[in-house]
């Protein structure tokens, strides 16, 4: 990022190079304030225009491939204009007549595309809830594979996993993509295996699910007074349970006196 320069400056180094020619009969009265208290700079800071895309190898092998594809099939055809004597084409290229513009340019990295398409392929991965809690604090991963220590597998690992398959293996972006997606079904496959026998021995211990049958306000208020019931059912059993034992304990002290 830089600053422009004043365009206020300008104006006065503009006019004092004019009276320096002669050109102009007398100084201004906004001359001589400007000279006492020169402008400052601009406050707006124009963004340093720079272009990350093509640096990679892979990238270069593409652009290198499509460049030759296309100048094979393209065909230039040069049309040469005659123009009297004394006239002068002039050419007025449109990046030359653009103004500058304050917004910073798009900073696109390579798992940026990678990203692209495989949410555009798995949209559904966007709705699945993550896990943002940090268990160990490390920041560096060993993308070598797409679940190395990690609880929780996001279409981020795989991203990364596939970016790792181009960079380290030299694999295409279909190979790669195809190998890491490969592996990332199958852990999807065992995550719904796990979650289904998970299911089942809950409710073969009696648990009942929300989807099932939803709760509602009537339904708590009913299960509360059956668990209150319970509980002094309980506790009368109990009780009961506890003179049966007396009188039992009663029974055999007057069995062994009389013995």
């Amino acid at each position: 990022m830089y600053k422009k320069p004043s365009a206020a400056r300008g104006v006065r180094q503009t006019y004092e190079q004019l009276l320096k020619a002669n050109l102009r009969p007398q100084v201004p009265a906004w001359l001589r304030a400007m000279r006492r208290v020169p402008a400052a700079d601009s406050l707006v800071r124009d963004p340093s225009y720079f272009n990350t895309a093509g640096t990679l190898e892979f990238e270069k092998k593409g652009a290198a491939a499509k460049a030759g594809s296309a100048n094979g099939e393209r065909v230039r055809t040069e049309i040469k204009r005659s123009l009297p004597e004394g006239c002068v084409s002039i050419k007025h290229s449109k990046v030359q007549l653009r103004t500058s513009s304050t917004r910073p340019p798009k900073i696109e990295f390579p798992e940026d595309r990678l990203r692209r398409v495989f949410y555009k392929n798995h949209p559904f991965e966007l709705t699945r809830p993550r896990i943002l809690m940090e268990v160990t604090g490390q920041t560096s991963s060993d993308w070598s594979r797409l679940a190395s220590g990690r609880k929780q597998v996001t279409g981020e690992d795989v991203i990364r996993h596939q970016y790792y398959l181009m960079q380290s293996e030299g694999l295409s972006e279909q190979a790669a993509y195809a190998q890491a997606t490969g592996e990332f079904y199958k852990m999807r496959a065992r995550e719904e295996i796990e979650a289904k026998i998970a299911r089942r021995e809950a409710q073969a211990y009696g648990a009942r699910l929300l989807e099932e049958r939803p709760f509602s306000a009537h339904q708590l208020v009913a299960e509360t007074r059956e668990i209150r019931r319970s509980a002094k059912a309980f506790e009368q059993r109990r009780e009961e349970q506890k003179l049966r034992n007396v009188v039992s304990e009663k029974m055999f002290a007057a069995a062994g006196e009389t013995a």
